[in-house]
């Protein structure tokens, strides 16, 4: 054996190898071809100067330099060239390497080749053409892959060589990096599909819970609020005769705690012993109290030093409350409301029966008292404390400059002084730093904003008595929040349990879960009342204990007399309570029955709604696909012949006033456009009285199509001025559609007036309104029978029809064929009435033999004398006798 070499891969690191030579068979040659050999050189495609080359390198002859390939000789000599793209395909094919001195030798599979060659014989060797060819064949086949990678596969490599274990162990390494990449991949859709197929359940049920709260009964105004106070809807469905919600029994009176009955006082189980009085403002001169059904008057009566006055529900005038702001105090109406009721002494009451007598006598009493008397009795019933409750109004405007042109806010309620007022109506010290008003009137709306603050305030003021009562309910946040959700409404229950509907105040469709035991807590409690509102659903609202309870523990959190406990306060014992819970399948004897007839009312009341809106949306339809007498005047004078220019333009301007507002009532302008043409305009949006501007509705657009707009630069006069804005530069107007309908009629109203008697009356120009058509639609009997009611006029090349443009291809053959004709007031009528109108004789006047005036057809001689009279010898005549 030779010594050993190190070889590589063409262009990679070399790699120690023993060099191998031809064996002593195929150095001496064989007895003959060896037929595996033969078939794997065949296989591979070669030609004799592979083999040579191969050859080379076995023997240590070829070497690489800067310039290619050369042959050397055993003393290092250089030789010929051999050509390099031949050493670059058997090296990339695995053949050849380049080893670290530079030598270009062969590798295992290039020595087996040569043993194989040899072994074969010349005869299995193909010609160099054929085998370049057939290598630039494979290279154009692989023209995505770079020049060493279509080299490399340009040739086949040795069947079990090192080469092809080698490009098998790198094809299963990628299969393998695939499979581990195919895996991950795998991994990672199905991480995908899972979020996904969550994603999809969680929206389902999203959309789920947005159509049942669709579909579920929302918050109404029935059975909580009285009617007067009842949203528009409900007050409807009250006049249709749609009872409230059935109401379901009250709470167990029984199973409420001892300390809820040490707190009634006579009989009344108002909380904390105190009668709940309403107090609640009608009008400006008007204010109401109400308790347990009775309600006291409080009015406001002019030219009096106490301008207020509290009546009773009998009529007796009861007492003067005090003033604050020109306003009765609410805190001495429930004072003197509550002391009267209860049968107490009333504040300011006159002790004198003979004084509260006259307060409520008749007018006719009244005026029977002498006018002394009536002074000193109202002098006397004027306490002398009265001044005291009438003081000056504590906030002013106040000018800071002689001229009055700056003026500051200021108030006496915030210090020893009088403090100025910033914008925000925060009191400050420095009058610099007061917001400076420019007006009187703005500075007194700042003080009226001011003081309201004040009343605000000051209504939260509470009694100890007061204090005590709301420290006694005990309220949570949970719980006062569910008395207020239920005091509007919003509460209701169904098998799901209790949901509070649209309590966000700035979000749409936000609802709450209350907990299961919070509403029959209260209902026990006698703060809640219930009402079946459909089969499975109830509502519920306050009661007047509830609503007194509400008020007074929301009065007592805002000025912080209270504290909310972290829990709800048990009232009563919820859990064997009489409450029937839907969830649990419970309900009251009746409850479903008349459930279900409130819902079959309300029902049959919204089927009713829903018929008598499509009645009114068909009837709205039909109007306005139905011409008005005033637009088919001015379609008619539209058509006539011979108008001024002007009259047309203001004939046009009307026709989009009439067109317009048939189909949107509510229009009262329109936008007119330019088109390509300078005078060519058209409509494209309306304005309604609110200046909201909308798309003109394609009915209105066809319409408006069968008849030019006529609104060209030679009229721009006359129709700029029912414009309201014209914007020339861009071409953009704003038409009036009253005016125009106006300017319309009037224009009507000459035409008219021109016209002559004959052709007033004449039934031709004026065709019945009524028409109904019997042809068939687009028949030449349809023209023939809008042609016989007057109905068919030309206009310009076209022809036109209630409206609409006619095409002329239908009109004009008729025209030719003698069945229609053109007349001259602009219509088109049959040939029989062309007829009548060509053979009706001419009437000439002239004279009689005799000498009277007669009438006799042009063109005919004159005829004989029928006059009784008689002729004289000179032919004179002389009149006869009758």
């Amino acid at each position: 054996m030779s010594s050993k070499t190190t070889a590589a891969l063409f262009g990679a690191a070399p790699r120690p190898r023993p060099a191998l030579v031809a064996g002593p068979q195929v150095a001496a040659g064989s007895q003959g071809p060896d037929s595996d050999a033969a078939r794997t050189m065949a296989a591979l495609g070669w030609c004799a100067t592979f083999v040579d080359t191969v050859r080379l390198a076995v023997a240590g002859g070829l070497k690489a330099d800067g310039s290619g390939f050369r042959a050397v000789d055993a003393d290092g000599r250089t030789g010929r060239r051999v050509k390099g793209e031949r050493v670059r395909l058997l090296a990339r094919c695995g053949y050849l390497a380049r080893h670290a001195s530079g030598l270009v030798v062969a590798t295992e599979d290039g020595h087996e080749a040569l043993r194989l060659a040899e072994a074969a014989g010349p005869g299995v060797l193909r010609d160099e053409a054929d085998v370049m060819a057939s290598v630039r064949k494979a290279r154009r086949a692989r023209q995505w892959d770079s020049h060493a990678g279509q080299d490399s596969h340009a040739l086949p490599v040795l069947p079990g060589g090192g080469e092809e274990r080698r490009r098998l162990a790198v094809t299963r390494k990628g299969a393998e990096r695939a499979a581990v990449e195919a895996e991950k991949t795998r991994k990672r859709i199905e991480a995908l599909m899972r979020r996904a197929r969550i994603r999809d359940r969680r929206e389902a049920r999203r959309e789920a819970a947005r159509e049942a709260e669709r579909t579920a009964p929302r918050r109404c105004c029935r059975g909580v609020w009285p009617l007067d106070w009842r949203c528009g809807e409900c007050r409807e469905l009250a006049a249709r005769g749609i009872e409230d919600f059935p109401a379901l029994p009250p709470g167990d009176s029984d199973s409420r705690t001892q300390q809820d009955h040490d707190n009634d006082t006579d009989g009344h189980t108002d909380m904390a012993g105190k009668r709940r009085i309403t107090v609640k403002r009608i009008t400006g001169f008007l204010w109401h109290a109400t308790t347990r059904g009775q309600v006291y008057t409080i009015v406001q009566e002019d030219g009096r030093e106490w301008p207020w006055i509290v009546v009773s529900p009998v009529g007796e005038r009861i007492a003067h409350p005090s003033v604050i702001n020109n306003e009765p105090s609410t805190d001495d109406i429930r004072d003197i409301v509550r002391a009267h009721a209860d049968g107490k002494p009333v504040p300011g009451l006159p002790a004198d029966s003979e004084r509260a007598a006259d307060a409520v006598a008749t007018p006719e009493e009244a005026a029977g008292e002498s006018a002394e008397g009536s002074d000193a009795d109202e002098a006397a019933d004027v306490p002398a404390s009265g001044d005291a409750y009438n003081t000056p109004t504590p906030a002013r405007a106040v000018a800071l400059d002689v001229r009055e042109t700056k003026w500051v806010a200021e108030c006496d309620r915030h210090g020893p002084v009088s403090m100025a007022l910033n914008k925000y109506g925060d009191p400050v010290a420095d009058v610099s730093a007061a917001y400076v008003y420019t007006s009187r009137d703005e500075a007194d709306d700042a003080v009226r904003l001011h003081l309201d603050r004040h009343a605000a305030q000051d209504a939260d003021t509470m009694t100890p008595d007061d204090i005590d009562a709301a420290q006694s309910l005990n309220f949570s946040r949970d719980q006062w929040r569910a008395l207020g959700w239920m005091r509007e409404g919003k509460v209701r229950e169904t098998a799901d349990g209790f949901t509070a509907f649209d309590v966000s105040p700035d979000r749409a469709d936000v609802s709450a879960k209350i907990n299961k035991q919070r509403v029959p807590g209260l209902w026990l409690a006698g703060f809640v009342k219930v009402y079946a509102v459909a089969p499975g659903v109830r509502a519920f609202g306050l009661t007047d204990e509830g609503e007194a309870a509400f008020r007074l523990w929301s009065q007592a959190v805002r000025i912080g007399a209270v504290t909310e406990p972290e829990k709800d306060t048990k009232h009563t014992a919820v859990k064997d309570g009489p409450y029937r819970w839907l969830s649990a399948g419970d309900t009251w004897p009746g409850e479903v029955k008349a459930a279900q007839a409130a819902a079959d009312a309300e029902a049959k009341a919204e089927a009713e709604a829903a018929a008598l809106r499509k009645a009114e949306e068909e009837r709205a339809a039909l109007k306005a696909a139905t011409p008005t007498d005033d637009e088919l005047a001015v379609i008619d004078a539209l058509g006539r012949e011979g108008l001024d220019e002007n009259a047309v333009a203001v004939l046009s301007a009307a026709y989009i006033g009439h067109v317009i507002t048939r189909y949107r009532p509510g229009a009262t302008s329109v936008r007119l456009d330019e088109g390509s043409n300078d005078d060519e305009r058209h409509v494209s949006r309306t304005y309604n009285v609110n200046g909201v501007e909308k798309p003109i509705t394609s009915e209105a657009a066809d319409t408006l199509s069968a008849i030019p707009a006529n609104l060209t630069d030679a009229t721009a006069d006359t129709w700029h001025a029912l414009c309201t804005s014209v914007d020339e530069r861009y071409g953009v107007y704003r038409l009036d559609l009253q005016a125009a309908m106006d300017a319309g009629r009037a224009a009507l109203a000459v035409l008219a007036a021109d016209e002559e008697p004959e052709a007033q009356e004449s039934p031709e120009l004026w065709a019945s309104r009524e028409f109904v058509q019997t042809a068939e639609p687009g028949t030449d009997a349809e023209v023939i029978e809008w042609a016989g009611a007057g109905l068919l006029w030309q206009r310009g090349d076209g022809f036109g029809h209630a409206g609409r443009r006619v095409p002329a291809a239908r009109v004009a053959p008729l025209i030719v064929a003698g069945t229609l004709y053109r007349s001259a007031d602009g219509r088109v009528y049959p040939v029989k009435d062309a007829k009548a109108e060509t053979t009706a004789p001419v009437m000439v006047g002239g004279c009689c033999s005799c000498g009277a005036a007669v009438e006799f057809p042009r063109g005919e001689s004159r005829p004989a004398c029928t006059h009784n009279g008689s002729s004289g010898v000179t032919g004179s005549w002389s009149p006869g006798t009758p």
